[in-house]
């Protein structure tokens, strides 16, 4: 075995703690304040010293963590990026979505005020077919009235004249009649006249006739 010293062990973080504990509580400190003044030397090599002295896995640890830290705000950017997309293509769809609404709004209102003008129009058209049917009706029951009391006139006329014509026939068959009755009784008349002539004239002729005496000179002796 070498009889020699044992190899000195490099200091640990906690050796290194302290040195620099002691190195800030030997500083001289600024008067009326609390700042102290330091050798910005020997507290950059505490510094560098500490951090070479930490285990591994402190410095991976804090390199997870610097990481984490890092994708943390890389989120959060992308999140607030997103966050700002969403939040504008809402605003834009919105936007969209009620200028679209307003012109479907506007166009209802021009459809439903033609749609009224229509109505109106129609209404109007239907009410001037009324009045002018209604006006054809009674025009129609007048002209049906003077025609049936025109009807009843020509039969009541027709009636007066059906009867005088019957009237005057039957005067004329009495008169007729009595014309004939009067001719024939005049003929009988006349006939008999002439019968009682002829019987006469053949009551005449039966009685003899004696015979004339002549006289002389007579050329047919």
């Amino acid at each position: 075995m070498s009889g020699g010293p044992p190899d000195e062990l490099p200091p640990s973080t906690l050796d290194l703690l302290d040195a620099l504990d002691a190195l800030l509580a030997e500083a001289r400190r600024v008067p009326f304040s609390g700042s102290v003044v330091v050798n910005d030397e020997q507290l950059m090599q505490l510094v560098d010293r500490i951090r070479l002295s930490l285990p591994e896995e402190v410095v991976r640890a804090q390199q997870l963590l610097d990481e984490r830290e890092r994708l943390f705000r890389d989120s959060q950017e992308h999140a607030e990026g997103v966050v700002e997309r969403a939040e504008t293509a809402a605003r834009e769809l919105s936007e969209r979505v009620e200028a679209h609404v307003s012109e479907l709004a506007r166009r209802a209102q021009e459809d439903a005020a033609h749609l009224g003008e229509r109505a109106d129009a129609e209404a109007r058209r239907k009410v001037e077919e009324a009045r002018a049917l209604a006006e054809q009706l009674v025009s129609d029951h007048a002209v049906l009235r003077a025609a049936q009391e025109r009807a009843t006139s020509l039969l009541q006329e027709a009636g007066d004249n059906a009867a005088k014509m019957t009237a005057d026939a039957e005067g004329y068959a009495r008169e007729a009649d009595e014309y004939v009755r009067s001719v024939m009784a005049d003929l009988e008349e006349r006939l008999t006249t002439a019968a009682d002539t002829v019987r006469k004239g053949l009551t005449t002729l039966a009685t003899p006739v004696a015979p004339r005496k002549k006289r002389r000179g007579d050329p047919r002796t």
